[in-house]
């Protein structure tokens, strides 16, 4: 049996039938899978849906509506399925959905400020790049997918989501209303590959429906940059809930929350502080996080992580009167800081300059 499911995982997943239907074929990992659906039938009700599949399935989830299974009947507000919204599918199995109906032309989109929950209505992956048009470039502040996310920052895209995918939802972080429309994609330039980063972690964590976003900015341990070996991993309640080897500039971690099912019980609860650690091979050291450490759900932090903490610009593990006078001389140019790291450190109010606001407020922080 699992054969066979492997050789349906690996076909195309849009066959035209005889009758000029077309079939797609979904495959569901056990637990939440963020999808979208550009192929329906007419009737759009979840039990016609879902019906080859119900026994395997647990709950759907769109933005702002849920159905849960209850003694094999639906419950809840989530009633039907629409070509551009995305859901979480959870499931108890691997298993298979396939679909038949009509591929329905893409339509515009109204997306709200903050998060939106939309579909991905082509049958051909495309880079962000490409897929986003100009004129999305004020409005659109992130993009989350499953366990990847991409940010709109100076200019440019960071973060381990580089493509949207067939079949895929996405949520979408807006600054602004707006009506908006994906590019087409260019068919031969694209292809259906899986461009999700693999983490070749050797941790365990669940994949949640809840996700909060820490792009790490910057990265120091002892005076230098981490390198792409170290792993940075979260934490919450004693318990890792994501983790991503460092890539570099903005690297971007997913913070699994608790969405009330089992395998995420122990996870990140709304406004709970965060802690991260990193490791290389059987090393592991607490970090401190500059910036914010509260877990919000479909939020992005930019943050940055030191072994020292903020003000500790010799190292010492302490903040005292040594600290002041480094930054001083920086200040008045006697001995300028060129180490990154200790650059970091001393801009205590991350306004990307030293000066005497930030001796006021390392001065405060010794005196607590």
């Amino acid at each position: 049996m699992m054969i066979i499911l492997y050789i349906l995982l690996f076909l195309k997943g849009s066959i035209i039938l005889a009758d000029d239907t077309t079939n797609n074929i979904h495959y569901f990992t056990s637990g939440p899978n963020l999808v979208s659906f550009n192929i329906l039938p007419e009737n759009t009700s979840i039990d016609n849906i879902f019906e080859d599949i119900e026994y395997d399935l647990v709950s759907i989830i769109s933005e702002g509506e849920i159905s849960h299974q209850v003694n094999n009947e639906w419950v809840g507000s989530l009633t039907n399925i629409e070509y551009d919204k995305g859901y979480w599918i959870i499931t108890s199995n691997v298993t298979l959905l396939d679909i038949q109906g009509d591929l329905i032309e893409p339509s515009a989109y109204i997306l709200y400020p903050g998060a939106n929950l939309i579909s991905y209505p082509y049958s051909n992956s495309q880079s962000i790049e490409n897929g986003i048009p100009f004129y999305m470039n004020n409005n659109l502040y992130a993009i989350i997918g499953e366990n990847s996310a991409a940010l709109f920052s100076e200019g440019q895209i960071f973060g381990s989501l580089s493509h949207f995918e067939p079949n895929k939802g996405y949520w979408f972080l807006m600054n602004s209303l707006i009506p908006f429309e994906y590019n087409i994609p260019i068919e031969q330039h694209e292809d259906n590959n899986d461009y999700r980063m693999d983490d070749d972690l050797d941790i365990d964590y669940k994949q949640s429906t809840m996700q909060s976003v820490f792009f790490i900015k910057q990265a120091f341990y002892n005076g230098a940059n981490l390198e792409n070996s170290d792993n940075i991993l979260i934490h919450c309640n004693n318990t890792y809930v994501g983790g991503r080897a460092w890539s570099g500039y903005m690297t971007d971690v997913i913070a699994m929350g608790n969405d009330t099912y089992s395998d995420t019980e122990n996870y990140c609860e709304e406004m709970q502080n965060i802690s991260i650690t990193i490791e290389n091979g059987n090393n592991s050291y607490e970090m401190y996080i500059l910036g914010n450490t509260e877990w919000h759900n479909n939020e992005i932090s930019i943050v940055s992580i030191s072994n020292f903490e903020l003000g500790d610009i010799n190292f010492s593990n302490t903040l005292n009167v040594t600290d002041i006078i480094i930054m001083i001389d920086h200040i008045i140019q006697n001995n300028l800081l060129i180490n990154e790291h200790k650059l970091l450190l001393a801009d205590i109010n991350f306004d990307n300059s030293i000066n005497i606001a930030d001796i006021i407020l390392i001065v405060d922080l010794i005196i607590e």
